[in-house]
């Protein structure tokens, strides 16, 4: 997952001690922790980069323009019945 900061995002580390994060895109959990990047999103100081998958486009086929070539459903038909001997 990756996140973004928008503003510089300055957390504190222990009572004396405040860490900044300057704005870009981070890896979480490599560049960022997932707790710290959780509390980031939380007070709207980043944001989640969300990443589409993409079909790939060598296609071997050509789609059809309808669906009824294609096949449709299955139609469920009764047996012939047979004709009594009377």
């Amino acid at each position: 997952m990756k996140i973004k900061f928008k503003p510089p995002f300055r957390y504190a580390v222990s009572a004396s001690v405040t860490h900044a994060l300057m704005p870009g895109v981070y890896d979480v959990p490599g560049d960022v922790s997932a707790e710290l990047a959780a509390k980031a999103i939380r007070y709207g100081k980043a944001e989640r980069l969300e990443f589409k998958k993409v079909a790939p486009e060598n296609k071997l086929a050509e789609v059809p323009e309808t669906k009824a070539a294609v096949g449709g459903k299955t139609v469920r038909r009764r047996r012939a019945r047979t004709k009594p001997d009377a």
